[in-house]
């Protein structure tokens, strides 16, 4: 009886790994976006920082009733540690204008909401991720895919829209 049952539990956690993208699929998303959105914890600052194509969303700004005013600094990649000037950014529609800056045709986000952000206190997952989608669907023709990020690897994806 517990053969059939561990091979009956075998079986259905290889069916439900079956179902999601593999870490594959996973990384071909993730390199479709044009623009990345990664919720966490930002070492060292309480604002969040622009590097690249990646707008690192501190955890901290997300636990207020209001995303915005949102506080960001652009960083360079090549040496992140010099801090540039800080932007307030005061609405949805400045906030999709500050993501377009170094991608101007952006139409695909993603959002990654990093294992770190969750130590947050106030936190609320769904919360945020709600919030950003309200403010990504703004854009015409755009899409989100959300992921989820634990010992800095992509674990899971699913399209939003």
């Amino acid at each position: 009886m517990k053969k059939i049952l561990a091979a009956f539990a075998i079986l259905v956690s290889a069916a439900l790994v079956a179902c999601g993208p593999s870490k594959l699929e996973i990384q071909e998303m993730s390199s479709s976006c044009d623009v990345s959105i990664e919720v966490g914890k930002v070492l060292d600052d309480t604002i969040s920082l622009y590097v690249g194509n990646m707008f690192f969303l501190n955890a901290k700004q997300t636990v207020n009733e209001d995303l915005f005013p949102l506080s960001a600094s652009v960083r360079d990649p090549m040496n992140i540690e010099v801090k540039g000037r800080t932007d307030v950014i005061a609405s949805a529609e400045d906030f999709i204008n500050y993501l377009r800056r170094p991608a101007p045709n952006a139409v695909t986000f993603g959002i990654v909401v990093n294992e770190g952000a969750k130590n947050e206190i106030g936190f609320d997952e769904a919360k945020t991720v709600n919030r950003l989608v309200e403010v990504l669907k703004t854009l015409e023709g755009g899409s989100v895919i959300l992921f989820h990020e634990k010992d800095g690897q992509l674990t899971d994806a699913k399209k939003l829209f």
